[in-house]
């Protein structure tokens, strides 16, 4: 039957495919262009009985150098060994006696990157001298008189070459194959016991992945480094390390600081949600307000002002509405700054008719002179919902009373 593969090429082929299982993850975390195709043309050098058998092939007959053309499929398993799959086409043609052998040849290769394991890719990086050896199948068929004969069997293969980088996707290559096969390949026995076939080509490689990616045949050698150089790194890595620890301890105190901030926001929650409380109240009655000034029976007149702290120390006689109340002067400023700001289109020099007075321990907001006790009342009655301690105070005040105002001037003691 034409073109059978016998067994023991079915074995060598699988029995070489194992390393691509075994060694294909080596150099997986690396961006390497691993798949190529090549495809390459030259002759197959002639056996002219010169003698001349390490560089011509060998035959039983005298042969004529003849063309060699073929592609092959490569993958690098690693920078310094690649695995082929080709196909080859020559014709074995006779000198002396007219016969052709047509003969087509599938090879599988291994391929050993010489730069890598002579390191000449310190010297450059362009240049990769190669070895390659392997088996392979032929098939070839020649014709004797009336009948055309095909024939097959397995082969061997040892060679040389020389590859240069054109660029990252693109090297050039020639190579000489050195290929061992059947001895009825010449339609003679004669001969050592097997023709051989020996053939100088020169291709193209193209090899696949992304752009900055090389093959890894072109993996630059690491370089050695200086005892300076490796002791100015050991000098860095403890820099680093000592930055590192200084950073942790900066983190920490960081940590620390946030947990007294937090604690020191809680804390204070209480008496700040209180303010804001306070303060959209105050809003809230701000339009009540100005409504209540529009609508004044009688007047209000000013009150001599501290403008710096908003403090009166003068209280004339009339009317007033205390609105606001605290331990501290600072919430006190707040909310009579608020309320001027509000009320400042509907009264009138609002800064000396809204003032603090300070009674015992306590800051007081208050609005006034009110000449009307009914305004001073009804305004009063609508700070309420803001402040249920609001009310109105007149003078002159009782006897009885005074001593509460103590510190505070009061005009007209009738």
């Amino acid at each position: 039957m034409a073109y059978l593969i016998n067994k023991r090429f079915l074995l060598l082929f699988i029995i070489g495919f194992i390393p691509i299982l075994v060694y294909s993850q080596s150099y997986s975390d690396y961006e390497f262009r691993k798949f190529s195709i090549a495809v390459n043309g030259g002759a197959s050098l002639g056996d002219t009985n010169r003698n001349e058998y390490f560089l011509s092939s060998n035959f039983s007959l005298n042969t004529k150098d003849s063309y060699s053309f073929g592609g092959s499929l490569q993958y690098a398993l690693t920078p310094a060994w690649s695995l082929e799959l080709g196909y080859q086409r020559t014709d074995i043609k006779g000198l002396d006696s007219p016969f052709e052998t047509k003969v087509n040849m599938i090879a599988f290769r291994n391929i050993i990157n010489l730069n890598q394991l002579l390191m000449i890719n310190l010297i450059t990086e362009r240049i990769n001298p190669f070895l390659t050896a392997g088996v392979g199948y032929d098939m070839y068929n020649y014709r004797l008189a009336t009948e055309k004969i095909y024939n097959h069997n397995s082969s061997y293969n040892l060679g040389a070459g020389i590859a240069y980088k054109l660029t990252n996707t693109v090297d050039l290559f020639t190579h000489y194959d050195f290929h061992i096969g059947s001895n009825e390949m010449d339609n003679d026995t004669e001969g050592w016991g097997a023709d051989m076939i020996n053939a100088l080509t020169a291709g193209v490689r193209i090899n696949f992945g992304k752009t900055n990616a090389i093959h890894p045949s072109w993996k630059p050698f690491p370089a050695d480094l200086s005892q300076s150089d490796y002791e100015l790194f050991v000098a860095q890595v403890d820099r680093i390390n000592t930055l590192n620890t200084q950073l942790e301890e900066l983190e920490k105190r960081s940590d620390q600081n946030d947990q007294k901030h937090d604690s020191t926001i809680q804390d204070n929650r209480a008496a700040i949600d209180s303010l804001n409380v306070r303060m959209d109240r105050l809003e809230q009655r701000m339009d009540d307000l100005e409504q209540a000034f529009a609508n004044l029976k009688g007047s209000i007149n000013p009150v001599a002002v501290n403008q710096e702290t908003g403090k009166a120390e003068l209280l004339p006689a009339g009317h007033y509405v205390q609105i606001f109340a605290s331990y501290a002067l600072l919430p006190a400023q707040r909310v009579r700054k608020y309320a001027m700001d509000q009320l400042n289109d509907s009264l009138q020099n609002a800064e000396e008719k809204i003032f603090i007075i300070k009674r015992k321990r306590y800051y007081e907001v208050l609005i006034g002179v009110l000449t009307e006790f009914e305004d001073a009342s009804n305004i009063q009655q609508i700070m309420t919902n803001f402040h249920e301690d609001a009310y109105v105070i007149s003078f002159p005040r009782p006897v009885n009373l005074m001593t509460d105002f103590e510190g505070l001037k009061k005009v007209d003691e009738n």
